[in-house]
């Protein structure tokens, strides 16, 4: 009888283990076709720049990184995640369905907005990590939901190449296509993790769930001394995530103005680093359990910093597929080992609420780099802006020094 329940316990959390990694695929599906390649794409089609791409993002990671500990907060007080999850999740859907079909101006608006809940779904999505693993398996796990991301990422550019194939690749009518397409993709296969992963609270959010957030919010940031250690970790990731978002950004915009890769020749490439990402998920996630989240977090800060220096010092094609191969596989384990060391960080009923934070650092990051990117790329060429990326790796690899992780079983 104890080892029926025991397998039912086992398959409920595999179940739930399966469904809150789908969200990874779901969401890395509006990532890699929104904000690496067709947002800064239309953006420039309808006579807008890098400035304006740098801009809009800057501006939606301001946002989100201002509103989120609050919603994370909220999440913590409530046990409501799923629900927070689901409506943020919904609006990123909207705003990306409606993109394509206005000018310029609005154009920019709901590319902002749609960032902005996609970012906020992330630390919400994330803070609910905690809940289906323990301290021995939280790495792997984390490294799966991120690689099975990846896969999002191949499918994605997939059927991206078929919707170019029938309306043209770098057109209004395409882009336009694509936009509805990411929508729907999006809320489609995120509705895995709604059926799937469990959430035994039915509080309604109410108006006094806000105050006491809020109060949560204040006291956590008059108790900063206490979470001392938490902080500096959250001050590194807001150096180097931002200088992942910054490449992530301007990605194709890098290639297409350097080498002159076209959106055709770009798509094989992009698969190439989703699985180059998805394996490097894997691997570091299994590492990372092994030897320790800052040890393996070092060894990929500073391999990201030589290898976009290799670029800076010579972009060709094949320096390009180099450095975008490893840089995926680097990518994909800087998402695996982020999410499980701040969980070994943080106190357990402040998790979402620190994730909160987390998106806060990262995101106010996210002001910093693409906007700075943006404007060298304008005024001094896209090779100078490189620059910015490498020195946010260096920044973020000297604060990380000073993090002291609790010591291990």
């Amino acid at each position: 009888m104890y080892k029926l329940s025991q397998l039912k316990r086992e398959m409920s959390l595999k179940k739930q283990i399966f469904g809150w990694s789908m969200y990874d695929f779901a969401n890395t599906i509006f990532s890699a076709l929104f904000i690496t390649i067709y947002f800064p794409l239309f953006v420039i089609l309808k006579g807008g720049n890098a400035f304006h791409v740098g801009l809009v993002f800057s501006a939606s990671m301001l946002l989100a990184g201002l509103l989120v500990p609050f919603l994370g907060s909220v999440a913590d007080i409530t046990k409501r995640k799923k629900l927070l999850l689901f409506i943020f999740t919904l609006m990123t859907c909207i705003l990306t369905f409606f993109t394509g079909f206005f000018t310029l101006t609005f154009v920019l608006l709901f590319g902002l907005f749609a960032n902005f809940f996609y970012h906020a779904s992330l630390d919400v999505y994330d803070s609910m990590l905690v809940n289906i693993s323990n301290k021995r398996n939280i790495g792997r796990i984390s490294g799966l939901g991120t690689a099975v991301g990846y896969l999002g990422t191949i499918l994605s550019v997939i059927v991206a190449y078929v919707i170019g194939f029938f309306y043209g690749f770098e057109t209004i009518l395409g882009i336009r296509t694509v936009f509805i397409v990411i929508a729907l993709l999006f809320f489609g296969f995120s509705l895995f993790t709604f059926v799937l992963v469990k959430e035994t609270s039915r509080i309604k959010i109410k108006k006094h769930h806000f105050k006491k957030a809020f109060k949560s919010v204040i006291s956590t940031l008059k108790s900063i001394k206490k979470f001392k250690n938490v902080w500096i970790f959250l001050l590194a990731t807001f150096l180097y995530v931002d200088g992942a978002s910054t490449a992530i950004i301007f990605l194709f915009l890098y290639a297409r103005d350097q080498i002159g890769l076209t959106l055709v020749q770009f798509f094989p490439l992009y698969i190439g680093m989703a699985i180059a990402a998805g394996a490097g998920a894997l691997i570091f996630g299994k590492i990372t359990d092994k030897i320790g989240h800052k040890k393996t977090l070092n060894i990929v800060l500073f391999s990201w910093i030589i290898i976009i220096f290799i670029l800076y010092i010579k972009t060709t094609y094949v320096t390009f597929l180099i450095v975008g191969i490893l840089g995926g596989a680097l990518l994909g384990a800087l998402w695996t080992i982020t999410r499980p060391m701040l969980v070994e960080l943080a106190p357990k009923n402040k998790v979402a609420e620190l994730f909160g934070y987390q998106g806060l650092t990262e995101k106010l990051g996210g002001v910093i780099g693409p906007l700075l990117f943006g404007a060298i790329a304008v005024s001094l060429g896209f090779r100078q802006a490189l620059l910015v990326v490498i020195v946010l790796f260096l920044a973020g690899a000297f604060v990380l020094r000073f993090v002291k992780m609790p010591k291990r079983p």
